[in-house]
């Protein structure tokens, strides 16, 4: 049986996100993630380095609802995909993860040439709870809009445009305009 992941995401105000944690007393967890992703045979996977740990993941289908399969694998295997494989799409991100009000917040923080692009997420156990999800009024203030389901937005659009054509978080935020 696949694994689903449901999730709604959030496209945030650039904010500091350490500070805004901090500043409202919320306990978080940072992850540095460095993620790529590789074509082969027209399907796109990605390896991604959280701290320490190496994960190998392959999604399938849009929106809402997605299947994903994801896998630990060693720090060699990673290195090895990355030398023999040509990435399509690179990023860096810093995830922090804080529980308010019951969910699991993820904000990432985007680096380098995405810096100030902020995006937040929350997965769900089932489709109902998503669709009743009212978010946290402390984000509220620093929403921008909900882009669950918006192709633009998902991390592997991102990363391949950023590679192909030096995508900024400038950028991003325009054309929403």
């Amino acid at each position: 049986m696949p694994n689903i992941e449901i999730e709604k995401k959030f496209l945030m105000q650039p904010i500091k996100v350490e500070c805004f944690l901090k500043i409202n007393s919320i306990e978080y967890e940072a992850l540095d993630i460095e993620q790529f992703y590789i074509s082969r045979e027209g399907k796109i996977g990605r390896v991604r380095k959280i701290n320490n740990k190496y994960l190998l993941t392959l999604k399938k289908g849009d929106g809402l609802v997605r299947e994903e399969h994801e896998r630990e694998i060693e720090q060699s295997v990673f290195k090895n995909i990355l030398t023999k494989e040509n990435p399509v799409g690179a990023l860096k991100k810093t995830r922090y993860k804080a529980r308010v009000d019951g969910y699991e917040y993820e904000i990432d923080e985007y680096k380098e040439n995405l810096e100030g692009l902020v995006v937040l997420e929350v997965e769900f156990e089932t489709e109902r709870e998503a669709n009743n999800f009212k978010i946290s009024d402390i984000f509220k203030p620093y929403l921008i809009k909900d882009v669950t389901g918006d192709d633009r937005f998902l991390n592997e659009t991102i990363a391949v445009d950023t590679l192909k054509s030096g995508l900024t978080c400038t950028q991003i935020y325009r054309k929403l305009k």
